[in-house]
């Protein structure tokens, strides 16, 4: 615990873990007044930036890695103020902004900044966090939707009141997923009745799937404002399309005051985010004359005779406790792991010509993350598949979610006992 006085005007960098609560005078974090008795929390692999706009006390209490550092001059680019000041000047309700810019360039700084300036005022602020794999509303896997209506210093401090399901920690590979599920919390956002809508992206800005994921999300939102934070030009590919449509496009700097996270930082903060999500988790067991799976092969064909079953073990050299088929799939389960898979998936595709074909086997299914649906399709929260007894036709889950399931949504990332990330699919095991 350290106390220290700062006089007006001081600015100070300080990189988590760590705390900061005003004892006397007043600090400005991101656009927000903190008063005495007063704490900021910054976690581990954050930093942030405090002023003191007045002359001040304060208490900290800095971890093992936390760093402190006076700084010459603000953290928070002019250029923001002016972005944000023009945005707004336009007087328009609903309102909606997309930021744009890659790994590390202060999309999330930037938009807890913006929150606070419509914040104070008195706008109601909805903020879609749409980064599966760093969200700060939500958790790992999932898009979520923020409402705000007083001054913040992080995003992690809004708590989601809806999500979707993405089933990875990357937009990649499931492109289709995030627009629909950002074009859905929009929706909600609109329904909610937020003045402004913010969209937070992700970091994936290179390759066709990027420009796929941003122009769709574009195309489908179509905001007031995109804003592109970038150092030089990295993200303008993003935004070739509509420079002559009467969407806005403004470009900004990154703030200096971003720390940049490895992808060590990045996983551990996800795991970190599991831990807690399903510390207060109970096993749940579930009937599949009830409850359907989505984006899997598993429970949408026709379940395999025993005859077929073993002509099919038979032609594959496979000991097969149970399959499905339909016109365009096949899903065969072995009771033991297959070591050569690749080869006999090839084979199999040679023989059965069909388009979707997967090997599986039991056990395969343990730890993989899954999204809960009620039967009316609205989001509950995460699973983990624990066993699937196929004979019995039941699935038991790990959750915290207590509500009536109607839909498991198959995700592509496998957690271990642990909560660790130990596998990620391009498709779904099942």
């Amino acid at each position: 615990m350290r106390r220290i006085r700062e006089s007006r005007g001081s600015i100070m960098k300080i990189e988590g873990p760590a705390s900061v609560q005003v004892l006397e005078g007043a600090i400005n974090v991101l656009g927000t007044l903190v008063k005495p008795k007063e704490k900021v929390v910054i976690p581990k692999y954050k930093s942030l930036s405090i002023e003191f706009v007045e002359d001040s006390t304060v208490e900290l209490r800095l971890g093992s890695e936390a760093k402190v550092e006076k700084l010459p001059e603000t953290m928070i680019p002019s250029e923001w103020r002016v972005a944000v000041e023009g945005m707004l000047s336009q007087g328009l309700k609903p309102f909606t902004c997309i930021v744009l810019g890659d790994v590390d360039s202060g999309k999330t700084t930037f938009c807890t900044y913006f929150v606070n300036y419509a914040v104070s005022k008195g706008l109601r602020v909805g903020v879609i966090d749409k980064d599966p794999g760093q969200t700060e509303i939500s958790v790992p896997t999932t898009i979520g939707l923020g409402v705000v209506d007083k001054p913040i210093y992080s995003l992690e401090q809004v708590s989601a009141v809806t999500a979707r399901f993405i089933g990875s920690t990357s937009p990649a590979g499931v492109v289709q997923r995030v627009v629909t599920a950002t074009k859905q919390l929009y929706d909600e956002a609109l329904r909610l009745g937020c003045d402004l809508i913010i969209i937070n992206t992700s970091g994936w800005v290179n390759g066709r799937g990027a420009r796929e994921l941003k122009y769709g999300v574009i195309s489908m939102i179509h905001p007031n404002y995109v804003v592109l934070i970038q150092r030089s030009n990295e993200v303008e590919h993003l935004v070739k399309p509509f420079e002559k449509s009467n969407i806005g496009i403004i470009r900004v700097q990154p703030s200096p005051a971003i720390k940049p996270k490895s992808r060590d930082d990045r996983r551990v903060r996800r795991e970190s985010t599991y831990r807690n999500y399903f510390a207060k988790a109970k096993v749940r067991k579930l009937n599949l004359s009830s409850v359907k799976f989505m984006f899997t092969l598993f429970t949408t064909g026709a379940r395999l005779s025993g005859e077929a079953l073993a002509k099919y073990g038979q032609d594959l050299s496979l000991h097969l406790i149970y399959g499905e088929e339909s016109r365009d799939s096949l899903l065969l389960v072995s009771s033991e792991p297959i070591p050569d898979k690749a080869a006999i998936e090839s084979k199999a595709r040679e023989l059965y010509e069909k388009e979707d074909l997967l090997l599986t086997w039991k056990g395969e299914e343990r730890g993989l993350i899954v999204g809960l649906l009620a039967p009316d399709l609205s989001y509950l929260g995460l699973g983990l598949i624990r066993e699937i007894d196929y004979v019995r036709r039941s699935v038991e889950i790990l959750t915290p979610v207590e509500d009536p399931i109607g839909v498991v949504q198959a995700g592509l990332i496998k957690l271990d006992e642990d909560f660790r990330e130990v596998a990620k699919y391009e498709k779904p095991p099942l």
